[in-house]
This record gives structure tokens, C-alpha cells and sequence, in this order.
């Protein structure tokens, strides 16, 4: 069943804004009007967009686990984690879940924009007290689809040129998928024709002629540089739709739909088609009386499309709007407060008629109620502080049992600690001093003294030359399960031999 065609009245005016281009247009009663950006008017309902490169977007993967109530906490945490959004900034953030299927995640497409950009952006609309809906600019196609005027049964892709800006964006069944700002904005293109060109032409006499006589341009060395140059853009654009065809699992793009700030660049719908090969259409759409008089811009025709399915569907999920309109004086807190503050002039009128009544029968009667209420709490008190002190008596007594149990432990640990080193250690030891003095006797040296504390031992080793000596050091330091080291070895005054002090330091794996 289709929604309601867009011939339908809008509930109030709509005022569209362009914010980059300082331009307006207003929709009433089926006809489209030049607006204005310093006339604001109360009544009608102001949209407007955000382009494409100042917002950052991406896809997040939340566990299916995570409740509803935890969702907007758990996405706005992911949002700032993988869209690298700093910690220091304000950013209005909104988000709808993809139709990306995934069994352990659900997937959501969220979006953020810096709230400082947003004022930066809107700081030329001055004379515009509010807005009433701001959205980024590939989500005004979403109304294409819910007003009717596109069929949902297709996967579309949508490339629009602005003059500051340009962006590729894809829907499939009426629903947004994949969208990215690219590089070839209307500038971007006017500076390289002239670049490449080798010499400067006017941004406005180019644009005037895009509109004009587009890829078809007479003279045959421009349309040359245009067509080698829009052949370029649309390899990028064809490049896009390849990477998000992958990513998202599209099977086929339907139809490829270009429009730009300064309307139709003729011929380059043809052009499009012949690169991509993807049947491409011209992004216009009629929805007023006077649509063959009156030249738009595409996408302010969208604007008033989104404003008329917003003020019927009041779908605010994507609206990024800091600037609107207060809610009616009842609905905001000073409103509030006001009624508050009249019914209380109400009864204070009546105040002085009912007091007697209230303390002759009314009060008297919940005195009485109160007082037995509260000889009734004071035994529930009293009862609750004989629990506690049980509790409490019982708690100290098992603390001191906890005490005894743990003084009885660290005994019984240290215990166990000094078991174990006898039965380990001293037994390594004696077969590490087994070892040593075999390998003493193999060089021709003896053992002159041995000392042992907890870790290691030093053997003094005397030997007739200091050859034995060096040997035995050698022979020792390649054996697993201990480490050998000596200061020096030196010859003896009185006598003939070598004498040398052996640290042996023990691994606990001999």
C-alpha cells in the first residue's frame, strides 16, 4: 500500500535552507517560491541538511544481549571508541540499526557531527531564530521512498555534486545503506578543468557553462578536457559502488540517479551511463503546480519532500536539529510553573473558607491515625535494634574466631614452608657438593673449604696449577642446574698451589 502521494497538503508553510549556498525557497499550497534568509517567520516549519564532509559515519556491531534501555549508552560508547570522536568535543550523535543481518550482533549505522561545526555551519543564518529539522544530506533520499515517489522494491545509488562538496550514497528497499563524501565537488572539478587546461577559467562562467552546454561544449578542446575528466570521476564513483556492493552484499545497483548545486550538467547522465554501465537518471522529481517554472536545486525539492513526510510521520530519529523551535509555553517548565502558581492562587482564594473545616474534623481525625501509626512504628523500631544487636554480638564473635583461624594458618603456611626447603633444598645440596668434588678430583685440585647458606655455597679449591684451575672452571659452568662464578684465582705465597673461591648458585632444577 503506498503512503500518501506528495500533492497532499503540508500541515504548515516549509521553509528550506541551504546553509553553504545562503540560499531559500518556500512551499505553500502546492507552489514553490524564492524564500529568504532574513525573514523568519514563526508559523512555518524550516528544514535544512548538513553536508556530507562535515558529519563522520560508520557501522557498530552491539551484542544482541544488550537490553533496550542500555542500547543509546552502549552505541554513544562505541561511537566515540571506532569513529575516533574526541572526548573534549560536544557531538550530536543519532543512529538506526542496518539491515546488515548478523546472528551474534546488531548492527547500527550512527552518525555524529561536532555541535561546534553545527553552530559554525548555521552561524550565517542569523536571522533565522529556528530549525525545525536538520539531517545530513544523503538521508533526505529516505523520504523518496516513504512519500512514494520512488518504488522500494530497488537498490539505488544517488551522486550528488555539490559546489563545496560531493557524495555517493546507496538505498535498497527504501532504506538507507552506504554512504561516502567524496573528492570531485563542483570546485574540485573547476580548479583541475583549469589546471589541466593551462589556464584560469572563472568558477561562475564554468558552472554557467556545465549548465549550459555540459560534455557537449562546442569547442572541441574543452569538451575533450571534460570528458577525460569526468571520465575520472566516474571510475572514483564506479570504484565506490564496487566496494559497497562487497561490503554490504548487493547483488546489483538498479539505477544511478545525478544531480548537482547548479542543476542538470547536460549529457552527463549519457556519459555516466557509458563508464558505469548502470542505467543513469536525472535527480529532479515535480512536486509542485509551477515545477516547470522555476529552476531549484535538487536538493532543496528534497528538503521540502523530507518536511512534508517529517509533518506527517514525525519521525525524529534522524533530525540533528540544536535549534528548535521551544515547545508551547504549557509543555516547557516556566509554563508549568505558572500553572502550578495559578492553581495554587485557586486555592489559596478558597483557602480561607476550608480551613475550618480541615482543622476542626480533617487534621484532628489523621492526628489520631498518625499517632497510632506511630506507636505501631516504634515497636517495629525497637524490635529491629534487639535483631541488630544479636547480629552484631554474633558478628564480633565469629570476627574473633576469623582471627584465631588465620593466626592458625600463617603458622601453620610457615610451617609447611621450612618442610618443604629441608626436604628440597638440603638434599639438592648434597648431591651438588657430590658432583663438584668429582669433578675437583678429575682435574687435580681439592676442596680446601666449603661454606653454605640458604641459596648457595662457596667452595675454596687449591690446585698445583692455575691450568686445573681454569679447567675445572669450565668443566663446571656447563652443567645444568647451578650457577658458577669466582672473583680470581691466585697463587699462594707460602706455597706452590692456586687457590680460588667458587660461588656455586643453585637453579632448584639440578
Amino acid at each position: 500500500m503506498l503512503k500518501k502521494s506528495i500533492l497532499s497538503p503540508a500541515k504548515k508553510n516549509i521553509v528550506t535552507l541551504d546553509p553553504y549556498a545562503l540560499s531559500s525557497y518556500e512551499y505553500s499550497k502546492n507552489i514553490i517560491s524564492q524564500g529568504s534568509i532574513k525573514k523568519f517567520d514563526q508559523k512555518s516549519f524550516y528544514n535544512s541538511y548538513v553536508q556530507t564532509k562535515d558529519i563522520i559515519s560508520s557501522t557498530v556491531d552491539i551484542d544482541n544481549d544488550v537490553s533496550a534501555e542500555d542500547l543509546k549508552d552502549a552505541i554513544e560508547i562505541k561511537a566515540y571508541d571506532e569513529l575516533g570522536l574526541e572526548g573534549s568535543k560536544e557531538y550530536s550523535i543519532f543512529y538506526f540499526e542496518s539491515n546488515r543481518a548478523d546472528s551474534e550482533f546488531k548492527v547500527f549505522n550512527v552518525i555524529a557531527i561536532d555541535k561546534d561545526r553545527l553552530n559554525e555551519v548555521f552561524g550565517e543564518l542569523k536571522n533565522i531564530k529556528y530549525i525545525d529539522y536538520i539531517t545530513a544530506a544523503p538521508f533526505l533520499m529516505k523520504s523518496l521512498y516513504s512519500r512514494a515517489l520512488l518504488p522500494l522494491e530497488s537498490t539505488d545509488c544517488f551522486v550528488y555534486f555539490h559546489k563545496d562538496d560531493a557524495f555517493v550514497v546507496i538505498y535498497q528497499n527504501g532504506e538507507y545503506v552506504f554512504s561516502k563524501s567524496i573528492r570531485y565537488s563542483l570546485k574540485n572539478i573547476s580548479d583541475t578543468f583549469s589546471k589541466e587546461l593551462g589556464k584560469r577559467i572563472d568558477e561562475s562562467e564554468f558552472f554557467q557553462m556545465l549548465s549550459k552546454s555540459g560534455l557537449r561544449n562546442e569547442n572541441s578542446s574543452y569538451q575533450q578536457q571534460l570528458m577525460k575528466l569526468f571520465g575520472e570521476v566516474f571510475v572514483y564513483i564506479n570504484d565506490v559502488i564496487l566496494y559497497a556492493k562487497r561490503a554490504y552484499g548487493l547483488d546489483k545497483i538498479d539505477q544511478i540517479f545525478l544531480g548537482s548545486e547548479i542543476g542538470n550538467i547536460v549529457g552527463v547522465d549519457e556519459f555516466c551511463y557509458n563508464y558505469i554501465n548502470i542505467p543513469t537518471k536525472k535527480l529532479e522529481f515535480k512536486i509542485s503546480k509551477n515545477a516547470n517554472e522555476i529552476d531549484i536545486d535538487p536538493l532543496h525539492t528534497l528538503l521540502i519532500v523530507n518536511a512534508q513526510d517529517f509533518q506527517e510521520n514525525h519521525d525524529d530519529s534522524l533530525n540533528i536539529s540544536i535549534f528548535k523551535k521551544p515547545p508551547p509555553f504549557g509543555k516547557r517548565p516556566s509554563g508549568k510553573l505558572m500553572k502550578l502558581v495559578a492553581a495554587s492562587f485557586v486555592v489559596a482564594m478558597a483557602y480561607p473558607t476550608y480551613q475550618f473545616v480541615e482543622n476542626n474534623f480533617i487534621l484532628k481525625k489523621k492526628l489520631v491515625e498518625l499517632n497510632v501509626k506511630e506507636k505501631s512504628l516504634g515497636a517495629d523500631v525497637a524490635n529491629m535494634k534487639k535483631e541488630l544487636a544479636v547480629v552484631k554480638k554474633d558478628n564480633d564473635a565469629i570476627d574473633k574466631k576469623l582471627a584465631v583461624k588465620n593466626k592458625d594458618l600463617e603458622f601453620r603456611t610457615k610451617l609447611l614452608k621450612e618442610i618443604y626447603s629441608k626436604k628440597v633444598s638440603y638434599p639438592m645440596k648434597a648431591k651438588v657438593l657430590t658432583d663438584l668434588f668429582d669433578k675437583v678430583n678429575r682435574h687435580q685440585s681439592k676442596v680446601v673449604r666449603v661454606d653454605n647458606n640458604s641459596s648457595d655455597m662457596v667452595i675454596t679449591v687449591r690446585s698445583k696449577q692455575d691450568k686445573y684451575m681454569t679447567e675445572l672452571m669450565k668443566d663446571i659452568s656447563v652443567t645444568n642446574g647451578y650457577d658458577v662464578s669466582t672473583e680470581l684465582i691466585k697463587k699462594d705465597d707460602n706455597t706452590t698451589y692456586y687457590q680460588s673461591e667458587i660461588k656455586v648458585g643453585l637453579h632448584g632444577n639440578f
